[in-house]
């Protein structure tokens, strides 16, 4: 018991002399490799929101298009291109 109260002390003062707060990740998530792209979701000048696809190297690799009135609208299109860009077969166009 000491020895908890002994953690949860220099845990305390930790935070309070540095602003930070320590959180203990699980050994999973510390093992996670970074994402190779990350989606961006930004308001345009129109005041619309959009979504931008960034890969590591911060090249752009795809966009939402449109803009959407609503941020759920546009998190939802996000979903959407997860869900179904993964199967998705190539058409080579003519």
């Amino acid at each position: 018991m000491r020895s908890r109260i002994a953690s949860l002390a220099v845990a305390l003062a930790f935070v309070v002399m540095t602003g930070h707060a320590l959180i203990a990740r699980p050994a999973a998530a510390q093992d996670e490799k970074p994402a190779k792209a990350a989606f961006e979701v930004y308001k345009d000048n129109a005041g619309e929101f959009r979504w931008r696809l960034r890969a590591q190297n911060t090249q752009v690799i795809a966009t939402s298009g449109d803009g959407y009135k609503e941020k759920r609208a546009c998190l939802d299109a996000i979903d959407s291109v997860k869900r179904n860009a993964a199967d998705a077969p190539v058409k080579e166009m003519d």
